[in-house]
């Protein structure tokens, strides 16, 4: 089955070195939680992260919220697997079936459920889960293709046969070299000569994707 990918997603708890911050611990007592229970957002934790390395990637789960709810919502979301590689190096599940709160607060308080729980069920659904397993196992035996602004002209041909969909799901930077080097021997692609949003990226190559299958 193919799969959609998002890559060194900036979703994360509050790392260690920053716990002790004002603006972290002041918004852990806000929510009534522990500093090491609430998830990292740059929008509120802006001060404290300057300490942090790759600052510019992290504390963005607002991408991956905006991201996973468009391709969710699909309607070819049951032909394709959707997982997530996060900076960390954490791989999550999201099943096809999981309906994600379109409110951003709620999305933060499910996401800081599943990495306290490592899975998030509904009956006898398991709807989200953090897996045991690396972004190179994931991509094994599939044509993985990766969107990157340095890759050549995209091509309906690209993503035709079982194919690993990479997007990256941060604000700034580059793909990290493990990262790369975890992909294999991958295909990379761009949808234009500027650097889009992964919202954009999402949404484009998602449409293309629609269009290929149901061709």
């Amino acid at each position: 089955m193919d799969r959609f990918i998002f890559l060194e997603a900036g979703v994360e708890l509050v790392p260690p070195e920053i716990r002790n911050h004002s603006a972290v611990i002041s918004d852990a007592r806000r929510r009534k939680k522990r500093v090491e229970e609430i998830l990292l957002d740059d929008s509120k934790h802006h001060s404290a992260m300057d300490r942090l390395r790759f600052r510019e990637k992290r504390g963005r789960p607002d991408i991956l919220h905006h991201c996973l709810l468009l391709l969710l919502d699909s309607p070819l979301r049951k032909s394709f697997e959707v997982y997530v590689h996060t900076i960390n190096g954490m791989i999550i599940r999201v099943s096809s079936d999981t309906r994600l709160p379109r409110n951003y607060n709620r999305f933060v308080g499910l996401m800081e459920t599943l990495f306290k729980e490592r899975t998030i069920e509904s009956g006898d659904k398991r709807l989200m889960e953090i897996l045991d397993l690396t972004l190179s196992e994931l991509v094994k035996g599939k044509k993985v293709v990766l969107l990157s602004e340095k890759g050549e002209k995209f091509s309906p041909e690209v993503i035709e046969g079982e194919v690993a969909i990479c997007i990256g799901a941060f604000a700034h930077g580059e793909f990290f070299e493990d990262t790369l080097r975890a992909l294999g021997s991958f295909r990379a692609v761009s949808l234009g000569k500027e650097s889009y949003s992964s919202l954009y990226v999402t949404s484009k190559i998602l449409s293309e994707y629609e269009r290929v299958r149901t061709s």
